[in-house]
């Protein structure tokens, strides 16, 4: 299910934690989550404090994750919504660095459809067409509870932009519109 998996645990949050997670929809017939990444995990990328903050902001720290005692979901979901949100409308051709791509040497959407690529790599569909209007949902985890979906008023938050690949793991606009090819 996700890098670091154990025990069948599907790298959820652990005892009074809470994490926020990316996931491709729909990516392979047999799963419906395909990982991407999660948060605080991916703060263990950033090269220091200081790049983290500069990603995601002041408030939010690895300590902030893990000191969670009340396991309220509602909560986690708030939370993971205003760290999320803010994520969610970077443009998918941005060079910008955030939880996704923390280097921003290359376009998230470029890092995104190489690692769809190295998953379909043996699909025949991909080889020849790529793949097209991939949706990127945010979920959450709650103290050893499964993956939710992050929620706003009853509607479930995904990334604003589609991902579309070509064959070769490169993105392109959905659209067909212009975009940022190199960072």
């Amino acid at each position: 299910f996700c890098p670091g998996e154990r025990n069948g645990n599907e790298c959820r949050a652990g005892d009074n934690a809470y994490k926020c997670s990316v996931f491709f929809e729909n990516l392979t017939p047999r799963r419906k989550l395909t990982w991407i990444g999660a948060l605080p995990d991916a703060l263990k990328k950033a090269k220091n404090k200081a790049e983290a903050k500069e990603i995601l902001g002041a408030d939010v720290t690895e300590e902030s994750f893990n000191n969670f005692p009340g396991c309220q979901a509602s909560a986690a979901n708030a939370r993971c919504y205003t760290t999320l949100n803010k994520q969610r409308s970077v443009p998918l051709d941005s060079c910008d660095r955030n939880l996704i791509n923390t280097s921003g040497s290359e376009t998230i959407g470029d890092y995104l459809c190489k690692q769809v690529r190295r998953w379909k790599k043996n699909d025949s569909d991909f080889k020849a067409n790529g793949i097209k209007n991939l949706k990127l949902p945010f979920y959450y985890s709650a103290c050893n509870g499964p993956w939710e979906p992050v929620t706003n008023s009853g509607s479930d938050l995904y990334a604003d932009e589609d991902l579309c690949c070509n064959p070769d793991g490169t993105f392109f606009r959905c659209d067909g519109s212009d975009f940022n090819q190199f960072c």
